[in-house]
């Protein structure tokens, strides 16, 4: 008698994915699609800014320039399908101005790329980038969600990890590629996956190329996929030796670490309600240039501060209330600091706590000069003293992204307050509105700004992604003579 087994984790996604199409998807679901691309494109924008992304933009650009590639942000200046997906995330990943999932996780500046080059290159129109940008948030999502903290502590960094596959399956999407293709599409990106914690946990900065190296990554593997001389394992994902098994160490959902305490997962979970629940609405969008669990802090300090009409030489001390992973970043067997209770300008949340309640908040991307914020912002004198009296309380039971804050002034009174995750998901009015103050750092002020949201919100609309890169140029390169300039350099 045969005994029927459950298609494989890859394989399921990969029906779905070559099935979905746009009216499949729910209202809420295409308002956060377009969300997540109005905060990417605005990331492109500010990103153009900064040096060093400049440099590898001219850099990819002189290995990888061709006129009938795909088109890289500020400029009339085409580079190969994975040149370009490359430079695009490389200038958005520079503005420190992109989404995060469960902490540890960026899939947008990963995710946009890939889809951008893709479908312009594929002809697609908005609508079919909406679709292929859900399935790769929505699998990104999913692998990732309880298994995070459990990748960080083998010493992986989680955020290209498993944004290589979504991007891997964007990509694949948009080519039009058949469920077996999409299936030996993901079992390659399981192979390309990369990153590592060292970097974050010694302070080396090579984490600048993990998101655009696995955008570039994402987009090869689906391009082997669709050239089909590579058959991907079917159980890639699950199997004894595939990628749970190297990534979190165990392909039967064991965890090391957990943000909610849990021991292990049923691997049934990661594709339950697949298409009717999705867990990508849950993804939230960082806006000042530090780690994302200190946005929600910086947020209620300044609240309170204001609801309080707290004045910073009043205050005694603060105490923050967080998850406890949250204290160990970037891994909680790998932490930065092996002291952290420590103060560090620019560093720890006793920083972004006090800088928020002396000056009622932190300067979003793109505005405090030198990224990801200028020097001068290390040496405020109040913010320094009062750094020095901010305690952080690490809890197991507390949610992730929920911070509780306790302001005690000299007069004796307690000022308390919390933060729950969910104000931290935004609609696309709500980051339109939100994404204003970063208007300093667009070259073209509001105008910019106003165009990239119009061209956000009426992305189903769109039957020529060459009107996306229409908008980028003229919103970033305008006003940057340089990058304006900036072209492949001419081999002999």
């Amino acid at each position: 008698m045969l005994v029927k087994t459950a298609p494989s984790i890859s394989r399921q996604f990969a029906r779905w994915a070559a099935e979905l199409q746009y009216r499949d998807l729910p209202p809420v679901v295409v308002d956060k699609v377009k969300a997540l691309l109005l905060h990417a494109l605005a990331g492109g924008v500010l990103g153009s800014a900064s040096p060093s992304a400049r440099r590898l933009v001219a850099l990819t650009l002189a290995e990888e320039g061709k006129a009938d590639g795909a088109s890289v942000f500020s400029g009339p200046r085409k580079a190969s399908r994975i040149g370009a997906a490359f430079a695009n995330a490389e200038l958005i990943h520079a503005s420190f101005l992109f989404d995060s999932y469960r902490m540890l996780t960026h899939p947008g500046p990963v995710l946009v790329p890939a889809a951008l080059a893709n479908a312009e290159l594929e002809g697609r129109s908005g609508q079919d980038l909406i679709v292929a940008l859900a399935v790769g948030y929505e699998f990104v999502c999913r692998l990732a969600d309880d298994f995070i903290p459990s990748t960080a502590a083998r010493g992986f960094r989680p955020s290209p990890i498993y944004s290589t596959l979504g991007a891997a399956l964007v990509s694949g999407k948009l080519m039009g590629l058949s469920e077996d293709a999409l299936a030996s599409t993901i079992a390659l990106a399981a192979n390309f996956a990369s990153g590592l914690n060292e970097g974050p946990r010694a302070g080396g900065n090579d984490l600048l190329m993990h998101e655009p190296q696995a955008a570039r990554n994402g987009v090869f593997a689906a391009m082997m996929g669709r050239a089909g001389n590579i058959k991907g394992a079917e159980q890639v994902i699950e199997g004894p030796a595939g990628f749970y098994n190297a990534f979190t160490g165990s392909g039967a959902g064991r965890l090391t670490y957990s943000f909610k305490g849990q021991e292990v997962v049923d691997m049934a979970s990661i594709t339950d309600g697949l298409g009717q629940h999705y867990k990508m609405l849950s993804l939230m969008y960082r806006i000042y240039p530090c780690p994302g669990y200190n946005q929600p802090v910086i947020e209620l300090v300044r609240e309170m501060t204001q609801q309080h009409t707290v004045a910073p030489q009043d205050i005694e001390a603060i105490e923050v209330a967080m998850n406890r992973i949250e204290t160990l970043y970037p891994s909680p067997a790998f932490p930065r600091f092996s002291d952290w209770q420590q103060p560090r300008a620019g560093e720890s949340t006793h920083f972004f706590a006090a800088y928020a309640a002396v000056h009622g908040g932190f300067p979003v991307a793109g505005t405090s000069g030198r990224f990801p914020f200028g020097e001068h912002l290390l040496h405020d004198p109040q913010v320094l003293a009062l750094m020095a009296r901010v305690r952080l309380v690490p809890q197991d039971e507390r949610a992730m992204f929920s911070p509780a804050v306790s302001i005690r002034m000299k007069d004796g009174t307690v000022h308390e307050g919390s933060y729950p995750y969910e104000r931290m998901v935004w609609t696309f009015d709500e980051l339109a509105g939100r994404l204003s103050a970063c208007v300093p750092g667009f070259p073209t002020g509001q105008a910019g700004l106003d165009a990239i949201v119009r061209i956000a919100r009426q992305a189903d609309e769109i039957t020529n992604m060459q009107a996306i890169f229409d908008e980028m140029n003229a919103c970033a390169a305008s006003g940057d003579a340089e990058l304006s300039a900036m072209q492949p350099v001419q081999k002999p």
